[in-house]
């Protein structure tokens, strides 16, 4: 009777994948138990008031519902038609977009290439240039906002003095005062991309470059073929965060505005709020703002699910 030979079957099984190895084994509690109290908390402090604007999105919600007795009524799906039939409302849809692909366009382009050079500059010269972002990157958005604001004044404006403009008004013309306001959005995102960008090009690997550059690889030939697609997953990172907080942009035109942005100056978060705070229509205000969340949430998935993707890859 013959027997099997067991390390001839064994070298014939196909080795396992370090996904499967991964799989079996036993994964410990302890390191969900250690965010459980994060994760109450954020739930607490972000759950409750998203919950509070989706049950507020179906009600009518008014000045008539605040002075009154009973409680605001049930509309259903009304707000939510409403918005569908509201050409004001596609129109601030359409310039946020617009805004967002701007603002990103120009932080991911001017960061990135702030980071490239600060890998070829002396040490010394890295050292102020991170020191001078990092500055910029601590200045509240609320006092950078301000210090635009004065560079732009019509009558005692530093940049109509440089530029030879005279007392000209910047936020006349609605398209020169949201580029002001992407100017100021894209000085506050510069200092992060550019670090983080940085800190992925570090971990390039130099034999790699050199490899390349023996081989007789151009600059060029180098970057797009190691250096960038080493850096990829952060860039992706960068640039969803970089939508995300672009798309919901608020105090940097709502502060230049003094406070009263006419609609061509409104984006979706503003909109929202005007509707809110100057229309007291708090039930349609709410329906913006889940429609603007929902919005966010595609871009949020891509960003999570890119987190997952690279922490496989390491």
């Amino acid at each position: 009777m013959s027997t099997l030979d067991e390390p001839a079957v064994a070298r014939s099984l196909p080795a396992p994948t370090p996904r499967a190895i991964r799989n079996r084994r036993p994964r410990p509690r302890l390191p969900y138990l250690l965010i459980l109290p994060a994760l109450a908390v954020s739930l607490a402090v972000i759950g409750f008031p998203l919950g509070r604007v989706i049950v507020l999105s179906f009600q009518q919600w008014g000045v008539a519902q605040i002075f009154s007795d009973a409680g605001p009524p049930f509309v259903g799906l009304k707000n939510y038609t409403r918005i569908l039939e509201d050409p004001v409302f596609w129109t601030v849809v359409v310039r946020t977009l617009i805004l967002t692909a701007v603002m990103v366009g120009l932080s991911m382009s001017v960061g990135v290439g702030l980071a490239l050079l600060m890998e070829r500059v002396p040490g010394w010269v890295r050292g102020i240039m991170t020191f001078s972002l990092i500055m910029a990157w601590a200045v509240p958005t609320f006092v950078s906002t301000q210090i635009f604001a004065w560079m732009t004044e019509q009558n005692f404006g530093v940049l109509n003095y440089v530029l030879g403009l005279g007392q000209h008004n910047w936020y006349t013309d609605a398209k020169q005062g949201l580029a002001v306001a992407t100017l100021i959005v894209v000085w506050g995102a510069v200092p992060f991309i550019t670090v983080t960008t940085y800190a992925a090009l570090t971990q390039v690997p130099a034999e790699l470059v050199e490899a390349a550059k023996l081989d007789g690889a151009g600059g060029r030939q180098v970057f797009f073929g190691i250096t960038l697609p080493s850096i990829r997953p952060v860039l992706v990172i960068v640039t969803a965060l970089s939508i995300i907080w672009d798309f919901s942009v608020f105090n940097q035109i709502y502060i230049l505005r003094n406070g009263a942005p006419s609609p061509e100056y409104q984006t979706l978060a503003i909109y929202a709020y005007m509707q809110a705070y100057q229309g007291h229509e708090y039930g349609y205000a709410s329906a913006v703002a889940v429609v603007t969340v929902l919005l966010l949430l595609v871009v949020s998935v891509f960003y999570i699910r890119q987190l997952i993707k690279t922490g496989e890859a390491e």
